[in-house]
């Protein structure tokens, strides 16, 4: 089986609708999809279909921004706040899901207009028309505004030479135009995902800019608060990543999960079906599913 469980569409920062995206899975070979938009669950219903036309598993799934405070540097950097991205996988309960995200998503809206503000300060560009250009990007649905919207916007500008360097001068982090997002602490993540009867797994733990010890911190902190699994690094990083990674994973006794992270057109380089390769030793999240 070959098993995606980190994607996206137009319903949050992804260039696909749902059902386009199911049928790029179906077309790379994956016969196990999960749809992880950040904090809405509102394409899982046309993903469904489409899986059932396809004859795919499509796994219900969300990504949920979570802050949590890392501690143990030194210095000024004693601790640092950070968003956290938490996975949920095969819940059940998706009313209570949704109705504790909804909040989130309405946030969501909030702070792509403040970055879209601050931007428009930035680069001298009339706030409206800016705005306008970030909501079409996002499909006119306001409240799926993402950074990843803001950077391809941007570079179509001509702001600035690559969507990635739309994040490093302006969008990533304690950048200039960067907005916290409201969010739920990590702990609370977890607890809903288990509450609504899902798998709460670490998303993409090397990505967070942060230190190996503090990838490793993370790890052991995201395992003590109850969770269930650790995303695998993807294939195009660093062997010695992946390997500091499985070793947490042993460590904590956390079951891995693998996923594309597929965006589309935004993010070409991050491909459906193209997935890490469990340890011979390690347990697949997914083996606990209802499938």
């Amino acid at each position: 089986m070959k098993i995606d469980l980190h994607c996206h569409s137009t319903c949050s920062d992804g260039t696909y609708a749902p059902a386009e995206v199911v049928a790029r899975a179906q077309a790379a070979g994956v016969d196990v999809l999960a749809l992880t938009d950040h904090d809405t669950l509102a394409g899982i219903d046309e993903a469904r279909a489409a899986a059932n036309a396809y004859n795919m598993t499509l796994i219900n799934g969300v990504e949920i921004s979570c802050e949590h405070t890392l501690s143990g540097g030194y210095g000024k950097n004693k601790s640092t706040n950070k968003i956290i991205h938490v996975v949920g996988l095969d819940f059940t309960d998706r009313e209570q899901m949704h109705t504790t995200l909804q909040q989130l998503q309405d946030s969501r809206a909030t702070r792509g207009r403040r970055i879209t503000e601050k931007l428009s300060t930035l680069l001298d560009i009339e706030f409206d028309a800016l705005w306008q250009d970030v909501v079409a990007k996002a499909g006119g649905n306001v409240q799926a505004v993402g950074r990843a919207h803001i950077g391809q916007v941007l570079f179509e500008r001509g702001e600035v030479k690559t969507v990635q360097q739309a994040f490093d001068k302006y969008l990533a982090d304690n950048k200039p135009a960067y907005v916290a997002i409201e969010a739920l602490t990590m702990a609370r993540g977890i607890e809903l995902i288990h509450a609504c009867g899902g798998r709460a797994v670490l998303a993409h733990p090397t990505r967070y800019q942060l230190s190996a010890t503090r990838v490793r911190k993370l790890i052991e902190a995201f395992a003590q608060l109850g969770g269930d699994a650790c995303e695998l690094p993807a294939n195009s990083e660093p062997l010695s990543t992946r390997r500091m990674v499985d070793r947490c994973i042993a460590e904590h006794n956390l079951s891995a999960s693998i996923g594309s992270d597929f965006h589309g057109s935004n993010m070409p380089w991050r491909r459906l079906g193209d997935v890490p390769a469990l340890a011979t030793d390690q347990q697949g999240v997914w083996q606990s599913f209802s499938i």
